[in-house]
């Protein structure tokens, strides 16, 4: 069993695109996960809702997700710097349009984490942690081995799952004991970790084992910039994506 897990797409259909066609390079996928924040930052939140509501058949809810279809949404944005904020807004104002609503409604009914079982093995997917909603959960830039107080959660939480599936920090890691795994699949749609390709991993599930990976994709990152300078999105929002910051 095949199971893909994409994360914070934030409105770059060129990223998304290219991670769903290489999903054909390793066969069927038995399920496609995502992670959260589909929308936020880049220029076609509504495309990319489509194709997740499409294509995953498990979708959490990210930060941005929750903030765009906020009631108090003013309130809740003040928690994101001016770029982030700036795009929320142009984001919640496309999705509050009349043809959008339905995409709207997609995301405020979205939930904070799943649990799956496969073949006694059991899998949990959230956003941030499963600690906390939206906490965000970095390795250092510098050493891709967590701390000793980031190794006292890990072990706790593989103690409860065999597989913890988060995203949020928009870097890509695994941690691994015992063949039961923390992992984050990155960004499809705004790398951070100094590698501009969209990042995912497929989970391969068998009787005795998990098997993990991470893939990196390139995309045309000049057709998301396009889109970003016509709907008049800050356009530091493109030139951070050649970089991978």
């Amino acid at each position: 069993m095949k199971i893909a897990i994409i994360s914070d797409i934030h409105g770059n259909l060129e990223a998304l695109n290219s991670v769903i066609n290489n999903f054909k390079i390793h066969g069927n996928m038995d399920h496609v996960v995502c992670l959260g924040d589909i929308v936020g930052y880049y220029a076609n939140p509504v495309e990319c809702i489509d194709i997740i509501k499409k294509r995953c058949d498990i979708i959490i809810q990210g930060n941005h997700d929750s903030a765009i279809t906020a009631i108090n949404f003013e309130k809740r944005i003040k928690g994101f710097n001016d770029t982030a904020a700036s795009s929320l807004r142009w984001t919640r104002k496309q999705l509050l349009q009349e043809d959008n609503k339905d995409q709207y409604q997609f995301l405020r009914k979205l939930r904070g984490k799943k649990s799956l079982l496969i073949n006694k093995n059991e899998f949990l997917f959230v956003h941030g942690t499963p600690d906390k909603k939206w906490e965000y959960f970095l390795f250092p830039y510098w050493n891709n081995e967590p701390l000793d107080e980031q190794k006292v959660k890990l072990d706790k939480w593989l103690d409860q799952w065999n597989l913890v599936a988060m995203g949020h920090t928009h870097w890509a890691f695994q941690y691994e004991k015992n063949n039961r795994y923390v992992i984050n699949p990155g960004s499809v749609g705004q790398p951070r970790d100094e590698n501009p390709n969209a990042s995912y991993y497929i989970v391969e599930v068998s009787e005795t084992r998990l098997k993990v990976e991470n893939f990196r994709v390139k995309y045309e990152v000049e057709k998301t910039c396009e889109a970003l300078k016509l709907a008049n999105l800050d356009e530091s929002l493109c030139s951070r994506l050649f970089l991978g910051q």
